[in-house]
């Protein structure tokens, strides 16, 4: 009922979250958190820079 009374979404969020867990399952355990960190950065980062470029484009 929240979603119909307010106008806010937590739907980037919950982008991020599954972003995350595909790594994650994509990887099959990395050596060590680190890696994981550092992979779980460059995919944010390129998302945002592929957005941006897509945006820029239109």
């Amino acid at each position: 009922t929240n979603a119909i009374e307010l106008p806010y979404s937590n739907a980037k969020l919950e982008a991020t979250n599954k972003l995350i867990k595909d790594i994650k399952r994509n990887a099959f355990g990395y050596r060590n958190f680190d890696n994981f960190k550092k992979r779980i950065y460059i995919a944010l980062n390129s998302k945002k820079a592929r957005t941006s470029f897509v945006l820029a484009r239109a």
